[in-house]
C-alpha cells in the first residue's frame, strides 16, 4: 500500500513538472479602453509620472505607500520608484522608449524580475484606444513562475482596467488639454526611511 501511494505521488509530481514545461514562457496581459480625448493629451499624461497618483489603481488602493520620482519626471529616462511594505514591496518603473504620441515603453523592476510594460494609443472611432500592457518572461526552469503566470491576467488585468477607467475620468476634468499635475503626490521619502 505504501509503495502504491509513493508511485501515485511520484506520478503526480512528474506530471506537474511536465505540464510546467509546456506552459508558456511569456505571458502578455493587455487591457484597453476608448477615451474621448486628443491623442497628444493622453500621451503627455501617461509619460509624465507627476500625474501617476491621479489615475493609478495602486495609488488609489494604497495611498500610504511611498512613491518617488527619480530624475526627470517625464520622457525617456524618467523613473518612478515605490516602497510598499504591506503589499508589493519595492519596485521601479522607468521609461525606456517613446514614439510620440503613439507608444510608451517602460521597464518594470519588481523584486528580482524585470518586465516590459507599455501604453499604446491608437485612433478608434471618435476617440483613442489606450492599451495598457505587460509582458512577463519566465526562465526555462521557472516552473513555479509559469504556473503563477496562469493567474496573472486575472490579477493584473483587473487593476489595468481600473487604471484606464480612472485615467478617462481624470482626463475628463480638463477636456482637450493636459491637467495640472497633482501637487501632493510625490513623497520625498519612503515609509520607514
Amino acid at each position: 500500500m505504501l509503495r502504491r501511494l509513493f508511485a501515485v505521488l511520484l506520478a503526480i509530481v512528474i506530471l506537474i513538472i511536465l505540464v510546467g514545461f509546456m506552459l508558456p514562457r511569456t505571458i502578455t496581459i493587455e487591457r484597453d479602453r476608448t477615451i474621448d480625448q486628443p491623442r497628444e493629451v493622453i500621451f503627455e499624461v501617461l509619460q509624465d509620472f507627476r500625474h501617476f497618483s491621479a489615475w493609478s489603481p495602486w495609488h488609489a488602493a494604497n495611498p500610504d505607500a511611498g512613491y518617488r520620482i527619480e530624475g526627470r519626471p517625464a520622457g525617456i529616462g524618467a523613473a518612478l520608484a515605490w516602497s510598499d511594505e504591506g503589499g508589493s514591496g519595492a519596485g521601479r518603473l522607468t521609461i525606456v522608449a517613446t514614439d510620440p504620441p503613439r507608444r510608451i515603453d517602460m521597464q518594470m523592476e519588481l523584486g528580482e524580475s524585470e518586465n516590459l510594460s507599455y501604453f499604446l494609443i491608437e485612433p478608434d472611432g471618435l476617440g483613442q484606444r489606450v492599451t495598457w500592457g505587460l509582458q512577463v518572461e519566465f526562465n526555462t526552469f521557472d516552473l513555479t513562475g509559469r504556473y503563477i503566470g496562469l493567474l496573472l491576467p486575472a490579477m493584473i488585468g483587473r487593476s489595468y482596467s481600473e487604471g484606464l477607467e480612472r485615467l478617462e475620468a481624470y482626463l475628463a476634468e480638463t477636456p482637450g488639454r493636459v491637467p495640472e499635475p497633482p501637487a501632493d503626490f510625490i513623497d520625498d521619502t519612503f515609509p520607514g526611511s
